[in-house]
Formats: structure tokens, C-alpha cells, sequence
């Protein structure tokens, strides 16, 4: 049996900012990788660390009762319909 995955090359980096320690991999076919230069992946790892960084950075957002009431009150609501949508699809296979 043949592979038919394409093999993938990883690069594995990890940078250690005023926030803590980031560890990431990159990963690239190998046509990609023979035609990315290493300034591109440089750019590329920066951009990662740069992301993580605005997370672990971002403000914490607190919300209200009312807020967090109405949040699960329309998860309920978009899992009542899901369920109905299911039910309609359901098929009762004693019958056939």
C-alpha cells in the first residue's frame, strides 16, 4: 500500500518573552519549505510569539449576571433547535 500523505518538515521553536516562555512548531510540505527563505520563517515564527503575547496580554473581560444569563439562555436556544433538527432526521430503525 502506497503512503499517500505528503511528508511535512517541522520546526520547532520556542522564545522566551517578558510574559514567559512560548513554544510552537511550524510545519511545511516539503515543496513548501524548498521555496520558503529563512527571513520568511523567521517573520513567521515573530508573528506566532507576537499573537500568543496579545493573549496572555489582553485585558481580562468581565461580565455581568445579566450578561452571562443571556449568553447561556441563547446557548440553551441554539441547542433546543439543534436537537429539534435532529429529531426531524431521526429515523426509527425498528420499523424497518
Amino acid at each position: 500500500m502506497a503512503d499517500t500523505q505528503e511528508k511535512r518538515i517541522q520546526i520547532i521553536f520556542k522564545a522566551d518573552t517578558a510574559k514567559g516562555s512560548y513554544q510552537d512548531a511550524l510545519w511545511f510540505t516539503e515543496a513548501e519549505y524548498a521555496v520558503t527563505t529563512q527571513a520568511a520563517i523567521d517573520i513567521k515564527k515573530q508573528e506566532r510569539i507576537d499573537k500568543w503575547i496579545a493573549v496572555v496580554t489582553a485585558p481580562v473581560v468581565e461580565f455581568t449576571a445579566t450578561e452571562k444569563t443571556a449568553q447561556i439562555q441563547s446557548e440553551i436556544d441554539s441547542l433546543t433547535a439543534r436537537v429539534a433538527e435532529l429529531e426531524a432526521q431521526k429515523i426509527d430503525v425498528s420499523k424497518v
